[in-house]
Parts: C-alpha cells; sequence; structure tokens
C-alpha cells in the first residue's frame, strides 16, 4: 500500500492551473473550496496546499475536528468521539508526525470489558462469571462462555468470505448483503440471541434486522489490516481534537467557521457555495468532506446522478448518546460492584473513564448509549435525558444516589452538521450505491469515512481525504 508521500509523488506532475469563474471574489480566489473541517477535509485541505493549491475550508460548527471532539470542559478530557489510534493507521500516524504533534500509548483508560463489568438485564445484576451459567444467557455451546457485549463482535467472523478489506464493495460478493438477521438465523440464532447481540448496545445500527452482514465483514478484513502492523493504542497528547486543530493552524488560509452552507451551484467552469448568511465563495472546484446526513441539508445543483444521490439521501448513521458525569463520592466501594455496567437499561453501557495522570482514579463515568435506547433518548431535552438515564443508574445501584453530578450531554444524531457517529450500512445499500456515493461528479469531489475503499474509523478518514484531493489534482 501506498503511503501519503509515496501517492503525492505520483500525483504532483497533475498539479494545473485553470482560470477562476467569473465574479469570484478576491478574497476567496481559491482553486478548491472545502466544505467540512473534519479529518478527512483538513487532510484534502493540506493535501491540495502541498501541491501549490489556494484552499479554503468551511466549518459550519465554531470548533475543527468533525466528529473528533475532546472534552477539554470534563475533568480528564475524555474523547467524545475518534478515541484509540491504532499502529495501523498510518495516513494519520504520518501526517501527525509532519505536524510534531506527539502520539502517546493508551494505558486501559477503561475497565469495560473485563471481570470488572457488571451486568444488568431484566432487572438482574449478573456477574460475569455467572453468565455462562445463567438462564438470561440465550447462547448454546461456546458461546455461552463469551461475555454479552462480545457477541456483536464474533457471531459473524466464522462466516468471512472477504479475502481483503477492499473486496467489500467488489459485485462479486453482493450476496452477503443481506441483514445479519436473516444470516445468523439461517445458521440458528434465535430472535433473543440476536437481539441482545445486535440491539441491546449495538455497536452499530439499530438491531440485526437493520444492518448489512457485509459491513460486519469489512470490519473484520479492516482491522486485521490494521492490526498487522503490531499492537499497541495510541491517543494524541493533550487530546485528540489537538490533531485537527495543528491540521486547521498548517493552512495558509484560516478556517471558516461558522460558515453554514446551504447550496453548491458547479457549471463546467467553476463552483459556487451558497451560505446561510448569503454570502458566497467561488471556486474552480468543490471537495465535499461531509457525512451523508449533513450533505442532506445542502442543496447540490445540479444533482448528482440517481445512484449517488440515493446513497446521500438514505445511507443511516449510527445512534450514539452520552451523558457524562462527574462522582461526589467512591458510590463502587459502598455497593462492592463493578465501576462497570452493560444493561438492558437507557443508561446502557455505563464506563469509568482512568483520564487523568494516576490510573487508580476514575476521573469521570460516562453513560454510552446506541441503539433503540439512544433513539429514546434523543427525543428528549438534553437535560430530561441525562435525569433519565441517571434514575435508571440509581435503580440498577442506590449507592450512586446523590453520587454523580451531570456534566456534559453529546448527542451526536442530534447534531444537525453530525447526523450520527458514523455511517451503518443497511442490508442491500452496498451493492446499491457503495461504489457510488464518493464518486467525483463534475467539479465536486466527495470525501468522508462511508466513501472511504479500504481503512474504517479515523484512517478512513484519511484515505478518502486523500482520494479526493488526488482526484482533483488528477482532473
Amino acid at each position: 500500500m501506498l503511503d501519503r508521500r509515496d501517492t503525492l509523488k505520483l500525483a504532483a506532475a497533475a498539479t494545473a492551473a485553470a482560470m477562476l469563474p467569473t465574479g469570484a471574489r478576491a478574497s476567496d480566489a481559491v482553486d478548491t473550496v472545502v466544505i467540512g473541517a473534519g479529518l478527512s477535509g483538513l487532510e484534502a485541505a493540506l493535501t491540495l496546499q502541498e501541491q501549490g493549491q489556494r484552499v479554503l475550508v468551511l466549518e459550519a460548527k465554531k470548533r475543527v475536528g468533525g466528529r473528533l471532539y475532546t472534552l477539554d470542559d470534563v475533568d480528564g478530557h475524555p474523547e467524545a468521539g475518534g478515541n484509540g489510534i491504532g499502529s495501523g493507521y498510518a495516513r494519520l500516524v504520518d501526517r501527525a508526525k509532519t505536524l510534531g504533534v506527539n502520539l502517546v500509548d493508551v494505558r486501559n483508560r477503561t475497565e469495560f470489558g473485563t471481570d470488572n463489568t457488571l451486568i444488568h438485564l431484566r432487572g438482574e445484576n449478573i456477574r460475569l462469571a455467572q453468565w455462562e451459567g445463567h438462564k438470561l444467557n440465550p447462547y448454546t455451546g461456546d458461546l455461552r462462555k463469551r461475555a454479552p457485549w462480545l457477541m456483536g463482535f464474533t457471531g459473524l467472523r466464522p462466516y468471512q468470505p472477504l479475502p481483503e478489506a477492499a473486496a467489500w464493495r467488489d459485485p462479486a460478493f453482493a450476496q452477503y448483503d443481506v441483514s445479519v438477521a436473516d444470516f445468523l438465523a439461517a445458521k440458528g440464532w434465535s430472535d433473543e440471541a440476536l437481539r441482545l447481540a445486535y440491539a441491546t448496545n449495538p455497536s452499530y445500527a439499530n438491531s440485526a434486522h437493520d444492518l448489512s452482514a457485509m459491513m460486519w465483514f469489512h470490519i473484520f478484513r479492516n482491522a486485521e489490516l490494521m492490526s498487522a502492523a503490531g499492537p499497541g493504542t495510541f491517543a494524541i497528547q493533550g487530546g485528540n481534537q489537538r490533531l485537527p486543530e495543528a491540521m486547521a493552524k498548517a493552512l495558509k488560509n484560516p478556517v471558516r467557521t461558522d460558515a453554514v452552507v446551504r447550496r453548491i451551484a458547479s457549471s463546467a467552469t467553476g463552483v459556487e457555495v451558497t451560505l446561510q448568511d448569503g454570502g458566497k465563495v467561488t471556486a474552480k472546484r468543490a471537495l465535499i468532506a461531509l457525512p451523508a446526513t449533513a450533505l442532506r441539508l445542502i442543496s447540490l445543483d445540479p444533482a448528482p446522478p440517481a445512484k449517488q444521490q440515493a446513497g446521500i439521501d438514505q445511507l443511516p448513521y449510527n445512534r450514539v448518546f452520552q451523558v457524562h458525569y462527574v462522582p461526589t463520592r467512591k458510590f463502587w466501594e459502598a455497593d462492592g460492584l463493578p465501576t462497570g455496567m452493560w444493561t438492558d437499561t437507557l443508561a446502557g453501557r455505563f464506563i469509568g473513564l482512568r483520564y487523568g495522570p494516576d490510573p487508580s482514579v476514575i476521573t469521570s463515568f460516562v453513560a454510552f448509549v446506541s441503539g433503540f435506547a439512544a433513539d429514546r433518548l434523543d427525543r428528549m431535552e438534553p437535560a430530561a435525558a441525562a435525569q433519565a438515564v441517571l434514575e435508571d443508574l440509581m435503580r440498577i445501584r442506590p449507592a450512586a444516589k446523590g453520587a454523580l453530578t451531570p456534566v456534559k450531554v453529546v448527542s451526536w444524531a442530534r447534531d444537525p452538521f453530525a447526523g450520527g457517529a458514523y455511517a451503518c450500512w443497511a442490508p442491500g445499500q452496498v451493492r446499491a450505491f457503495a461504489n457510488e456515493i464518493g464518486k467525483a461528479w463534475g467539479r465536486l469531489h466527495f470525501a468522508g469515512e462511508h466513501t472511504s475503499e479500504v481503512a474504517r474509523g479515523m484512517e478512513g478518514a484519511f484515505e478518502s481525504g486523500q482520494r479526493a484531493a488526488l482526484e482533483i489534482l488528477s482532473a
């Protein structure tokens, strides 16, 4: 696989000059306007700038980083968005080194997923050691030995059909673009087994009926690829958001924040971007680095081809709702229960975070809620939702009453410029438009993790940003 420098060497000769569209203001006389200052947009902008392009980045929020979001106002500065950085994140690591941003080893900052996690199902507290023989365990054979939070990650793994990560979009494997429910039901999984694995604190989508099995097969191959570079998980020193901040600082033109885009018109000679405040930006090309959910709020004139437009309109995103709490006393010592919990309540996954310099000190807790439970919370006002979560926590462990102060609520689905935490491909969508959603359309180019071919997560954002930038350089 080519790294960033090798790829840019191949593309450098493709840079060409062209006339600006008539009517461009001097302050906006740029070659490419980038919409979105997340990782993909910033990486694309830097790639273009390094090849001599004049670039302007527009960002709707007051901050850069997109779905990378360090909570600097919460004890320990936990991450509300992209968290661990794998050793195989070559593009990200290369950019960080180029900018002098330090990566640090991440010790186990949470205890979730260990013996110190309590299972709470149907009103009953269950220790992990009790799970294998418990009446609420719906699995058979060796699957009974696995913790319930692992089932979503392991259920499909034995049936992997893909020879490599990039094959998930190959039509030859389209037969696997079916629901997880249909695929595993044919393997003998019961409704309750599916519900517990894929509809209770789901990692993706709301249930096994909403998610393509193909997405999981791609996740497995990508994980293998990312771990092949060696063990280890890292974070950006001072918080992951320091990376996009450094990327933005390296741009010659400052990122224009609070710039909400409402329309992008393109012609044979250039593009015109209309902002919510009535301002306009003209450029030779536009690079749109937004989640599909955010792009739906922007009018594209002319509209992309039907399959690509269908992808923009229909691709679902995972709901993630978080409530961050600071403990006022060590209630877990009072009740003797594990600090972390995996529940079927509005509390979701309740995780003790150890983000401070002393790994023995819990700096904060987060209720990390997804799926149908997150959907319920998203329908409430933030303060009411935080209270509803707290009430469920206190029902599970009364010792927590009065011991948790809510300090931050984060809803990725309610954020109109995110629309969810990450893309979740529904059954049939991979074959319908996975190969179309990221294609260049005239003078419009598309980036974002959902358009990446091989990598996922933060590295997928970098992959897509570089790919879209190279399209422009080669045009």
